[in-house]
């Protein structure tokens, strides 16, 4: 049944990422726009597809399909869930700018394909398929930063495929020694290594967990990522929180997690350090940035450095929780920071630049607007009961039990990043403006507000994991 299902998915995607286009650039000539209409009714297929396999598969472990190319379970069919609804939320809050671009037919036509791929990384269970997958969402990721045609996107763009490619060419180095050692390319047969402590394997890992880094930005491979995030149109970085990182974390989960025996013990204290580096540097920098969305993309670089926490105890004692924790805090970070990049671009399309001296005054004359940023922002604190409490209590439990030191130094690091989430609150609603733009419910009708804050609120319930345009 999950086969047949995952084809029709596949099906499905591969359609609305092919048609659209094909429709709207030969067809209808920019008569009409019929791009994102075919995206949201593909994605809310698969939506419902994934939802009613994991209420079926609750708690199951991964099986076989496609011969063993793919290894599909509740966790990965969970993931696949949080980034369908990402990439619907993307959708719905396009319809008011990035609709109106020349480009816009062909975001739409790559968001579906990188939904599809992103769904491949996380089910990943061979390395042949794994090169293809990492390709496929690794290109449309570039092309997707360049959408906008101006030249922050441009700038961004470029950086982000040199980085891509640097990344690229380690996976390939990392894959290859593991090929030759093995002679296969099935990722089961990473657990008959367990044990094993030759320096080409130890130098294989090193190559994987280097190219992820480059890819989530951990540090010391985050360079690209503020001038990413923090410049290039934040419709466009929407995609790339809520999609490709949620993709590359699950695959983080898929592969790394089996070669970790072969550092054995040391696993928890590499991870952790890196894990450590990624969120104080990522805090730190936030608490000094004058720019919201700059401001946000080091936070980005801080949440990586707390799911890192969780990977560092899930292969002890702590499995099941951090697991969990992974989980719970990626659905809670793609979504808050999907929010807020909608929300960035609709301050933009109404004139204002995202300066934190340009949001004075806007809780008085863009109250809804403000009120949902604001819930977001005490979401990313982990304030109870949202969402963000609660994933990072699974998180900071599953550290504790394997390493408290670690975990000790992610509650710590929580508390400083208080300091700067709490300042765009303190400009909005505690300082006066020049009288910005007053909103308008009517032109704010496809910003997909509610939904983001009701899920915040209503998901903290269960924590179990289980126009024109610019």
């Amino acid at each position: 049944m999950i086969e047949s299902a995952f084809t029709l998915i596949c099906f499905i995607l591969t359609v609305a990422g092919l048609i659209s286009p094909t429709l709207d650039f030969t067809i209808l000539k920019g008569k009409k726009i019929v791009s994102p209409y075919i995206t949201l009714l593909g994605l809310g297929a698969s939506g419902i597809i994934l939802l009613f396999l994991s209420i079926v598969k609750f708690g199951q472990s991964a099986v076989p399909i496609y011969g063993g190319m793919l290894q599909v379970g509740f966790y990965e069919m969970f993931l696949s869930l949080i980034i369908t609804i990402g990439a619907i939320l993307v959708t719905m809050a396009s319809l008011s700018g990035v609709k109106y671009w020349p480009t816009s037919p062909s975001f739409y036509s790559l968001l579906s394909l990188g939904v599809l791929g992103s769904y491949f990384l996380i089910s990943i269970g061979d390395f042949v398929l794994f090169i293809g997958a990492w390709a496929l969402v690794s290109v449309i990721s570039y092309v997707m930063v360049g959408l906008k045609k101006n030249r922050a996107s441009a700038e961004g763009a470029a950086k982000y495929a040199l980085m891509g490619i640097l990344a690229s060419v380690l996976l390939l180095y990392g894959i290859a020694i593991l090929y030759g050692m093995t002679g296969d390319t099935s990722l089961s047969i990473i657990s008959t290594l367990a044990g094993t402590r030759e320096l080409m394997l130890v130098l294989s890992l090193v190559f994987l967990v280097s190219a992820f880094g480059f890819k989530i930005g951990i540090v010391p491979f985050h360079g690209w990522l503020p001038d990413v995030y923090g410049k290039v149109h934040p419709a466009l970085i929407a995609f790339l929180t809520g999609v490709v990182t949620v993709g590359v974390v699950g695959l983080i989960v898929k592969i790394l997690f089996p070669l970790a025996a072969i550092v054995g013990g040391q696993w928890p204290i590499l991870i952790g350090l890196l894990s450590i580096f990624t969120m104080t540097f990522g805090n730190i920098v936030a608490l000094i940035q004058r720019n919201f969305q700059r401001m946000m993309a080091y936070s980005s670089i801080a949440h990586m450095g707390y799911i890192f926490v969780g990977a560092a105890a899930a292969l002890s004692a702590g499995r099941a929780v951090g697991l969990q924790g992974i989980g719970l805090h990626l659905a809670s970070y793609a979504f808050a920071k999907i929010g807020l990049f909608i929300f960035l671009a609709y301050i933009l399309r109404k004139g204002l630049s995202v300066k934190l001296d340009d949001l004075k005054g806007l809780g008085r004359s863009m109250p809804i607007v403000s009120v949902a940023i604001g819930i977001i922002l005490l979401n990313l604190i982990g304030i109870p009961p949202l969402l963000g409490f609660w994933s990072k209590f699974y998180l900071f439990s599953a550290g504790i039990e394997v390493t408290p030191w670690l975990a000790l130094i992610a509650i710590i690091n929580s508390g400083v990043s208080v300091g700067y989430y709490i300042q765009p609150i303190r400009y909005m609603f505690f300082e006066k403006g020049s009288n910005p733009p007053n909103e308008r419910l009517k032109r704010m009708k496809v910003v997909p507000r509610v939904p983001i804050n009701r899920y915040f609120i209503l998901a903290s319930r269960d924590p179990d994991p289980r126009r024109k345009a610019m």
